[in-house]
């Protein structure tokens, strides 16, 4: 059995609601979605988060690069979505294996 307190469960239905929210631009401005991975390294700094985080969670499968073009120097683009989950989920993980 899962106990929470009741400020993991707002935080939980906070990110769960972000997410949702995420998805949504996704589904309306597909091209949105994609963030190079300069601005995720960016990102992760601006939330506390060690840009090594990002190769963790691709070696672990949970989020996918992709290059948006054939030459070895066109940027690499990873899902804002994908991401999002994938930090939600690391969340979730502290939450449920305490």
């Amino acid at each position: 059995m899962i106990v929470l307190e009741i400020y993991e469960l707002k935080n939980i239905c906070m990110d769960m609601a972000e997410l949702g929210a995420a998805a949504n631009q996704k589904m309306v401005e597909p091209k949105a979605d994609r963030i190079k991975q300069r601005e995720v390294y960016r990102w992760f700094k601006s939330i506390g988060q060690k840009p090594c985080l990002l190769e963790k969670l691709v070696s672990d499968g949970l989020v996918h690069k992709k290059r948006m073009g054939k030459a070895i120097n066109s940027p690499v683009c990873y899902s804002k979505l994908e991401i999002q989950a994938a930090l939600n989920a690391l969340k979730m993980d502290e939450y449920v294996n305490k």
